[in-house]
C-alpha cells in the first residue's frame, strides 16, 4: 500500500470534508481557493485513490439511547476447531459491536460496544458473547468520553 501523495489543496479539502462532509462541492472550492472543475477533479482523485473511503453520518451516542459504552477484550480457544473464524463471525453479526482489533497480548480481540442499558450489556456479554470457544472476557465501562475525534491529522507529503 502506497501513501496517497499531497499537496496544500488536497491537504485543506480533506480538512474540510472531515468537519463537514456535507459541504457544497461549490463551498469546498471557494474555500480551497480553486475552480469548481478542479476542486471536483482532486476530490475524485482522493475518492479512487482509497484515501477517502466513504461519506459517513455521526450520530449522538447518548440521544440515540446507547447509555452503555464498554472496551471489551476476547480469548478464544487455541485448541476448539476454527474457534478464530468462529467468534469473528459472530463478532461480524452482533451489531452492539462497533469496532473489532485484533491485538497482541494477553487477549486475542479487544472490541468497542455501545448497549442501550446494562440489561442489553448483560446480554451481549453473558449470552451472545459467552461462547464454547471463547475462554475468556474482561471489560471496562466507560464513564464518560473525553475525547473523541473522527478527523486525522492530514500533512502535505513529498
Amino acid at each position: 500500500m502506497h501513501r496517497v501523495l499531497l499537496d496544500r489543496q488536497d491537504v485543506r479539502i480533506l480538512e474540510l470534508l472531515q468537519r463537514d462532509s456535507r459541504i457544497s462541492r461549490s463551498q469546498l472550492a471557494e474555500q480551497v481557493n480553486l475552480s469548481a472543475s478542479q476542486c471536483y477533479r482532486r476530490l475524485k482523485r482522493l475518492e479512487k485513490s482509497g484515501l477517502i473511503e466513504r461519506y459517513v453520518t455521526l450520530l449522538n451516542l447518548e440521544k440515540a439511547g446507547f447509555d452503555v459504552w464498554a472496551m471489551v477484550m476476547v480469548s478464544f480457544s487455541k485448541t476448539a476447531p476454527a474457534a478464530r473464524d468462529k467468534l469473528l463471525q459472530l463478532i461480524h453479526e452482533l451489531d452492539e459491536i462497533q469496532e473489532c482489533y485484533s491485538a497482541s497480548g494477553e487477549y486475542d480481540f479487544i472490541l468497542r460496544v455501545n448497549c442501550t442499558g446494562m440489561r442489553a450489556y448483560s446480554n451481549l456479554i453473558n449470552k451472545k458473547l459467552m461462547q464454547d470457544f471463547v475462554v475468556a472476557i474482561h471489560s471496562y465501562i466507560l464513564m464518560e468520553c473525553l475525547k473523541h475525534k473522527t478527523a486525522l491529522p492530514i500533512t502535505v507529503t513529498d
